[in-house]
């Protein structure tokens, strides 16, 4: 088994290194301090959007964001139809901008996005430096929503029509869930496809839906409420991945 897990890591990171469209600057994908790159990826984009919103640079943010769609598109799209998803990927963005009000077909770009980000992650980062960078973004969002609060800016801002949450309709109004809070769990599935299997992931990602509709839950009965997504799910994810070893 041990040496079939190998071959599979082999061969997917001689893949990963054949497509210089996915290389990230990670050197050692089983390196612990790997996610602590990524984590400052995301601090530094996360400054980078408070600054345009303090700002009032809507036009950077759009760009900014949009930006980050269309590459996200593209990697998604690329696994079905290859060299020629850049267009597709662009007209989804510009149809997106189009029809900024359309919630499902933003909904949509997003949903098609996410996968394409969280597996290029999820291919260069073993299940160490993922599960550390899980954890890490998990405390990170208990702090932005209940200490410093910038993440409660950035949902407010979502709200004027910049893409940056899944609107969820609930009777009269919409939960929204932010793309990170799908992306970074989706980066510790495909880590673990890596390295344990299919069967491992998928009951792994199923615990993290369990946490997720668990959160939901608890929301749909409150209102005027702003909850970090992250932690519910990350404890999810962890508690299937314990049970996917015990039963596998």
């Amino acid at each position: 088994m041990q040496g079939g897990a190998d071959t599979n890591r082999i061969k997917n990171e001689q893949r990963v290194k054949e497509e210089p469209g996915l290389q990230l600057p990670i050197e050692n994908p089983e390196d612990p301090y790997s996610s602590l790159q990524i984590f400052a990826y995301v601090i530094v984009s996360t400054a980078l959007l408070l600054l345009f919103i303090k700002l009032r640079l809507e036009k950077m943010i759009k760009l900014f964001i949009n930006v980050a769609i269309l590459l996200g598109l593209n990697i998604t799209l690329s696994s079905f139809i290859g060299g020629i998803a850049i267009l597709p990927a662009l007209l989804f963005v510009l149809l997106r901008l189009w029809k900024s009000e359309n919630l499902l077909l933003m909904n949509i770009v997003l949903i098609l996005t996410i996968p394409g980000i969280g597996s290029v992650l999820g291919t260069h980062l073993g299940p160490v430096p993922s599960l550390i960078l899980l954890l890490i973004l998990a405390v990170y969002d208990i702090i932005a929503v209940f200490g410093t609060k910038h993440m409660v800016t950035l949902a407010e801002n979502a709200k004027g029509k910049i893409p940056m949450m899944i609107a969820i309709p609930v009777g009269d109004r919409h939960l929204g869930l932010g793309t990170g809070d799908l992306t970074i769990p989706l980066v510790f599935s495909v880590s673990l496809l890596r390295e344990y299997g299919l069967a491992n992931s998928v009951i792994t990602s199923l615990g993290g839906c369990i946490g997720l509709i668990a959160l939901f839950l608890y929301t749909i009965r409150k209102k005027d409420v702003m909850l970090p997504a992250l932690p519910p799910i990350t404890a999810g994810l962890l508690l299937g991945f314990g049970l996917s070893l015990l039963i596998l």
